[in-house]
């Protein structure tokens, strides 16, 4: 009661505006937003996959030209797991923002801002952008992912921020040089079993821990200057492409677990770099006008991948990874967006002495994985009508479907309608979620 108290406080007292924007003025801006993401399952809509609430609120303050103040809370509650008992063993970590562990906490960002004509510094927690792939991140590894709900949201919703210096400057016209320096420690948020989006492979963990009897405890690095991690990127334009080349010196996000004994288990994070670029350019005549051509590419070197040993145990060989994805988009029909992707996956090796490595959904995973996406989208009457959907394959015939339709009622209030549909074997990335088919709604009133 004290919660929905607090809801609805907030509604009344930064709802009595005429605009979008609750205050600016004297430098200082402040906008907010409540939302509730409703969905439940394609094949049974009378269960539900989540039902969040959510308070959004943002501000900035600005003294002068070359000084910024920002703040971002992000407080949610996913009642899900107070009506669904199948949920109830994941509720602990799933319910709320939480610090402990998942390093997400209700304040999201919250960082100070120095702007010059060849120099700007950001300092606090934050989130980095290094990549634009739709669908599966290849360039873009600063920031560790949430997957409560796998990677259904926008990149920069599902980032876990991190404390970081984050300097850039301007040598040329159009170059620039990005530092990162990042003390701060969080790996990936792999939602726990008994959540709906729990990968097959923790389910699978948690059931041999519970049959064991089993304790978990995890060693983390140390928050020191020689456990940070490093980043650089340069950024140029010349005759109109634009490049990236990037350097990240950091960790894996994804613990590896050993057995101490046969009832003890801890999880440990491995050292590993990160080189990789980007590019893109639009044609801007000729027959191909209005066409544009991207691309990334990332190289990991000594990456902890799992396979099952003989004894059917879990162990870990390092091993290369080469991911790239070359992209293609293209408004036709004058505003019909058309955003193509070829997308390749390649490690090292295919096996450690002839035990396959393993994905997330406990299948084995290939040498050379490739995936195709297609997202088409347009908008209607001055952009308040968007329907947009994105089609996900991979080659071993797995498909991730996401149609939604957003629309702009009023000034403040939005909807955003739309299902997740995945096809495939449960052994593959996408197919491990083939009974998670979604039917969603959200409703976003902004202040």
């Amino acid at each position: 009661m004290k919660r929905w108290s607090l809801i609805i406080l907030t509604f009344f007292l930064f709802t009595n505006g005429a605009g979008a924007t609750l205050y600016h003025g004297h430098g200082v801006t402040l906008e907010g937003a409540l939302k509730n993401e409703t969905g439940v399952y394609l094949d049974d809509p009378g269960k539900f996959i989540k039902i969040m609430d959510v308070i959004d609120l943002k501000g900035q303050y600005r003294p002068t030209d070359y000084l910024s103040f920002f703040a971002h809370i992000y407080k949610f509650w996913d009642h899900v797991y107070n009506v669904e008992d199948d949920y109830q063993s994941a509720r602990y970590w799933m319910y709320t923002n939480r610090k402990a562990w998942t390093g997400i906490s209700w304040v999201r960002e919250l960082y100070l801002d120095f702007f010059s004509d060849y120099l700007d510094v950001r300092l606090g927690k934050q989130i980095v952008t290094w990549g634009t792939a739709d669908g599966i991140r290849i360039l873009d590894q600063v920031n560790p992912l949430d997957y409560r709900e796998f990677t259904l949201k926008d990149w920069n919703e599902i980032k876990i921020p991190l404390w970081m210096t984050k300097i850039e400057v301007v040598p040329t016209v159009n170059g620039s040089l990005q530092f990162l320096f990042i003390p701060d420690f969080e790996p990936n948020f792999s939602p726990p079993a008994g959540a709906p989006f729990a990968f097959k492979t923790t389910i699978l963990a948690a059931k041999k821990y519970a049959q064991l009897g089993a304790t978990v405890t995890e060693n983390r690095p140390a928050e020191t200057f020689s456990n940070a991690k490093f980043g650089v990127r340069w950024r140029d334009i010349i005759n109109g492409w634009e490049y990236t080349l990037n350097y990240l010196y950091g960790w894996n996000m994804n613990p590896e677990t050993y057995a101490v004994s046969r009832t003890r288990f801890v999880k440990q994070y491995s050292r590993i770099n990160l080189w990789g670029g980007s590019f893109s350019k639009t044609i801007v005549n000729g027959p191909f006008q209005g066409l544009t051509v991207r691309g990334e590419f990332a190289y990991f070197k000594n990456v902890p991948a799992a396979y099952r040993n003989a004894q059917g145990q879990t162990a870990y060989h390092k091993i290369d990874k080469y991911q790239y994805v070359l992209g293609l988009d293209k408004y036709l029909i004058s505003n019909w967006l058309f955003s193509f992707q070829f997308i390749q996956l390649i490690n090292s090796q295919k096996d450690y002495q002839g035990y396959k490595f393993l994905l997330s959904s406990g299948g084995p995973a290939d040498k050379v994985s490739t995936y195709l996406t297609l997202k088409i989208a347009t908008d209607f009457f001055h952009e308040r009508l968007k329907p947009e959907i994105l089609f996900i394959y991979g080659d071993d015939n797995e498909w991730r479907i996401s149609p939604k339709l957003y629309f702009e009622i009023n000034d403040h209030l939005t909807t955003t309608a739309g299902m997740h549909i995945f096809v495939g074997k449960e052994t593959e990335l996408y197919g491990q979620f083939n009974d998670k088919n979604e039917l969603f709604l959200e409703v976003r009133y902004s202040f």
